[in-house]
Parts: C-alpha cells; sequence; structure tokens
C-alpha cells in the first residue's frame, strides 16, 4: 500500500517527498518534532501538542503555517488508513544561512507522517546514562544527546536508560519522562532538571486523581522506589519492571493505563 506525507500544504506520495540539502532542520537540526499516539482513528490529546509546537516556535523564533495541523493530520490519518500508530509533525526553519544565522528569506518546511507502533520489549529493564540532558522543553531536532542515551541503553541490554541534569538530579529517560512511586506516593523530576515538558506528563499533572509530587531527587529515590513508570506519546504508560538489577511492582501504571483506557 502506497503511504503518503504532507510537505507543507501538499499531500505527496512518501517517496517524492524530498528535501533540500540546505535545509537548516538538516544542517543544523534546527527545528522541532513532536510525536502523538493515534487510538481508534483519534489524535490523543492533539490540543496539548499543539500547544507545545506553539511554544517551541515562539522559543526558537520563527514561525510555520500551522493554522491547519490537525486537519491535515486527519486527512493522513485517513489516507494511509492508519487507526492505530503513530503521527510525527517535524517542523525545520527553512532554508537560508550565513553559517549558523538563519537569513530573512528562510520559510518552514513542515512535514506531516504516521507510522506504525513498535511492539514493547516483554521486560522493561532501565540502565544508566552518562549523557546529561540537554534542557531544553520541547522536542528539538538535534537530540544527539538522547541518540546517544538510547545506544547506551542497547549497549546495557536495557529499554531505556536514565538521563540526569547538569546538577546530577534525575531528569528524564532518552525517550521518555519518568515517575516513581514510594509508599504511595507519586514523584517526577521538577522542570528546572532540563526536562522535556512532555504532553503525557503535562495531562497527569492536571489529572486530580493522581497527586504528583515534583522534586529534585538523586539517583537514590529511583533505587529505593516501589515503582518506576515512563510516559511518552507512542506508548502513554510504560511501567519498569527492573532498575539496576532491583525488581519494581506495577500498580499505578496499571491504574494510570486504566484511566487511558490503554
Amino acid at each position: 500500500m502506497k503511504k503518503y506525507v504532507f510537505k507543507n500544504q501538499n499531500l505527496v506520495a512518501e517517496e517524492k517527498a524530498t528535501i533540500s540539502i540546505r535545509e537548516r532542520g538538516f544542517l543544523f537540526g534546527d527545528g522541532i518534532f513532536e510525536t502523538c499516539k493515534i487510538i481508534k482513528g483519534k489524535i490523543f490529546d492533539f490540543d496539548l501538542h499543539e500547544a507545545r509546537i506553539h511554544r517551541a516556535l515562539k522559543l526558537l523564533k520563527f514561525s510555520a503555517e500551522t493554522f491547519d495541523l490537525e486537519k491535515k493530520s486527519y486527512q493522513l490519518i485517513k489516507k494511509n488508513s492508519a487507526e492505530n500508530g503513530i503521527l510525527r509533525i517535524s517542523i525545520s526553519r527553512g532554508i537560508g544561512s550565513v553559517g549558523y544565522l538563519p537569513t530573512n528569506e528562510s520559510e518552514a518546511l513542515v512535514i506531516i507522517e504516521t507510522f506504525l507502533e513498535r511492539e514493547l520489549p516483554k521486560k522493561i529493564c532501565l540502565g544508566i546514562s552518562k549523557i546529561t540532558t540537554p534542557g531544553i522543553p520541547f522536542k528539538p531536532m538535534s537530540a544527539l544527546p538522547y541518540v546517544l542515551a538510547k545506544i547506551e541503553a542497547e549497549e546495557q541490554k536495557s529499554f531505556d536508560a536514565v538521563m540526569f541534569s547538569d546538577k546530577n538530579f534525575v531528569a528524564e529517560t532518552s525517550s521518555a519522562n519518568i515517575f516513581w512511586v514510594k509508599s504511595g506516593v507519586i514523584y517526577t523530576p521538577h522542570e528546572s532538571c532540563g526536562i522535556v515538558l512532555g504532553c503525557v506528563r503535562e495531562r497527569l499533572l492536571k489529572t486530580p486523581e493522581f497527586k504528583i509530587k515534583k522534586v529534585k531527587a538523586k539517583i537514590s529515590a529511583l533505587k529505593n522506589a516501589d515503582e518506576i513508570f515512563l510516559t511518552n506519546s507512542a506508548y502513554l504508560v510504560i511501567a519498569v519492571d527492573e532498575f539496576l538489577g532491583r525488581k519494581k511492582v506495577k500498580n499505578f501504571s496499571k491504574k494510570i493505563n486504566y484511566f487511558f483506557g490503554a
């Protein structure tokens, strides 16, 4: 089955969706991306993702045509028959550079794609990364620290690796926000720890059913936790089975997945 993508305002076959070698997203990682979950043809919490896109573009000081992102996303989901899977929106600043400095003729490039969801491994183990989190609150195209942390996780035969802030506080993993439970209390790293402000994390923090404390914590908090779980837009909630050889329970993560209908 032929697959399609949106390239700016044009719906084109995936193999024809080429970009220029002068595109700043390619040259410098100058742009953002957003990953959303598709469940039964619907985009999970699209409003939160769209709001994060607008915040990111404001921080990066460039604009893009985003007024019809949701409409185009649903057109693409229908065209690709992507009832369940992943929607990715990538936005590059465009073409035009004097070294790192963008020039005024830059026109943003917006790409929308759909993907099948990958299955999680049966056992979720967490390792530890030596890579410090970059401290960017959105998902930048220049994701090299996360790439290196994911490689470290693979080398450790783990699903993912915990990353720390420049002050050695628990921050996130290469692909998710992190939560842990101790004596019935749920904790997650404070924004000042240099984390990506994930949309699933935001949803949980706004949900009165779950009382969550934002903290600055050292690795000992994870070692001594009763339970650890991860959140990201691809899988929503991922229960961790083992961290540094210590097995964890899955009580709260099951409750949260039930709340999400997952």
